[in-house]
């Protein structure tokens, strides 16, 4: 599911079944099992139906409010909550800021039923259960519904309910075939199959030595995963630490990885294993197309941009000075081996950025898919795992199906850069660092819906959409304080640029986008209107 660390939170009326699906949920995922009323009962030294007799409900809820805070600060846990605890404001900040919230929810007549020989149940002494309980129900149903997974259980067991929610928590094996140039490899996307890399390498063919390049940080989390799976398979594998972020994706890192290859005598047999987010990928990608005239690698990508997009189509290559991704080489991995659970523990700056790439998807080409996005932004940002592994699932179907058409970028392959030309710019211009490059994508893809517009290409409507979805995401939109020189002067620097004029994808509708030549003037017209709207805003 979503790994030590974490709690699933299960929340919903009496007679929903939280406790009797919490117990045998816990066990199935290896997790330890909470009940809060039990431990409130615990504290108070009474049954609950007793607090109430004695001390009112108003101590019940105090000492229900000390019990939920403890409870949360634990990791690890499946902990079903009292049907009234979403109620208090404090709880439900600790709840839903605590873990995945999953709201079990079944008819009043349901729970009444279930309830029927239940006689510590101080809320239920009314003669008519079934409408106490609809009464209750409406008061907190809308609380119940801030939880990211919902589940009906009226008419399901509690095997059956089980069953369902790992399959939403546990979510099934996919893989996306792409075929290049160099032959066809496989985008293979689990939950939790790190551990696993070493054996379907092997299986692959691989043997020799295996260099795995990262940076200190991801290390940190799965390099001895990643290593200690690639030995058991028998090969022979190795660290190479690199700096952690785009500001050192450059040739002199680059040279840092030559060196070690040549100091271990890396061999053409050999694999480089890319563990990590998309600099990674790009440095180790190039390094693989360069040493030694071409040797195999796989990426292991960690980052939302990594598993979407960065990861698949080959483009490889390091920044310069002047301009991002200048330097580089088209090399495709052979095996791109997504564990989606790895973003469980991306930071949340990093996951948000990363979904610029996603909404991209929608907007270039397929309007269905944006509004998945928009139908599950809340439960992506909430980690929900079966909503993250469909996410990076479709994304990578909709860029295999690109760059299969395009492997070289001659054509159809440039709608990927939308919002890439001003987000470069963004980039380069406030020095690969303040900006994420999801962040600098958005503000691109705002801007240049904002100049398809002006163009008559695109609706309002379009603009406004998919700057809404940018907000509910975290994304921002509005661009940082550059000169409009100086934006035309980087942009005169892109890859896009043909003939003296900057190439732009434009959106025409959602699921359909052209490419056209703007002229730098009316770049810098349509930057100085954001920019004084911004005032230099910064993500």
């Amino acid at each position: 599911m979503t790994g030590p660390g974490t709690n699933v939170i299960l929340v919903g009326s009496m007679g929903a079944g939280k406790t009797t699906a919490g117990r045998r949920l816990a066990e199935a995922l290896g997790l330890t099992f909470v009940d809060t009323d039990a431990l409130v009962e615990r504290a108070a030294g009474a049954a609950i139906a007793d607090i109430f007799t004695r001390w009112g409900e108003r101590r019940f809820r105090a000492i229900e409010r000390r019990t939920i805070a403890r409870a949360v600060a634990g990791s690890g846990q499946v902990i079903a909550t009292g049907g009234g605890a979403l109620m208090d404001p404090r709880n439900r900040a600790r709840l839903l800021g605590g873990g995945l919230t999953i709201w079990l929810a079944a008819r009043p007549d349901v729970m009444a039923a279930r309830l029927r020989a239940a006689a510590d149940r101080p809320l239920l002494n009314e003669r008519d259960r079934s409408e106490t309980i609809a009464a209750l129900l409406l008061e907190r149903e809308p609380f119940y519904r801030q939880a990211l997974i919902h589940l009906e259980t009226s008419d399901l067991t509690p095997e059956q309910a089980v069953a369902n929610l790992l399959r939403r928590l546990r979510p099934p094996a996919a893989a996306v075939t792409v075929s290049s140039s160099q032959g066809d490899y496989a985008v293979e996307i689990g939950w939790h199959t790190l551990s696993a890399i070493g054996p379907r390498l092997a299986a692959l063919g691989r043997a020799g030595q295996v260099g795995v390049v990262t940076n200190p940080r991801v290390g940190a989390l799965y390099a001895k995963r990643v290593l200690s799976s690639v030995q058991a398979a028998g090969l022979r594998p190795f660290l190479i630490n690199v700096p952690d972020g785009e500001r050192y994706k450059t040739l002199r890192t680059l040279g840092r990885i030559y060196d070690e290859l040549v100091r271990r005598r890396f061999e053409r047999g050999d694999t480089l294993l890319a563990l990590g987010g998309g600099v990674i990928g790009d440095l180790t990608g190039f390094a693989a197309a360069t040493y030694l005239r071409g040797v195999a690698y796989v990426h292991v990508p960690t980052t939302v941009v990594a598993q979407v997009d960065s990861s698949i189509g080959g483009k490889t290559g390091v920044d310069h000075p002047a301009g991002k991704n200048l330097i580089g080489a088209f090399h495709q991995p052979v095996l791109v081996y997504t564990d989606v659970s790895t973003l469980a523990t991306l930071p949340r700056r990093e996951l948000i950025a990363g979904l610029a790439e996603v909404v991209k998807y929608g907007v270039i080409a397929d309007d269905a898919f944006f509004s998945y996005v928009e139908a599950h932004a809340e439960a992506i940002l909430g980690r929900v795992p079966d909503v993250l592994a469909e996410v990076v699932r479709r994304s990578v179907e909709l860029k295999a199906g690109v760059v299969e058409r395009d492997e070289k970028e001659a054509g159809l392959r440039r709608v990927l850069n939308y919002g890439h030309t001003i987000g470069h710019v963004v980039e380069t211009c406030t020095g690969y660092g303040a900006w994420r490059h999801g962040e600098a994508v958005a503000v691109g893809m705002d801007f240049a819906a904002r100049l398809a517009q002006r163009m008559g290409l695109c609706s309002a409507e379009l603009v406004r959409r998919q700057r809404a979805l940018l907000e509910r995401l975290g994304l921002p939109w509005t661009p940082p304080a550059i000169a409009p020189a100086k934006v035309t002067r980087t942009m005169a620097l892109d890859k896009k640029v043909a003939r003296g004029r900057v190439h732009f994808v434009l959106p025409e509708d959602l699921g359909r986008v052209r490419i056209e030549p703007v002229e730098a003037d009316a770049v810098a017209a349509l930057w100085r209107e954001g920019g004084r709207a911004a005032r230099g805003r910064r993500p």
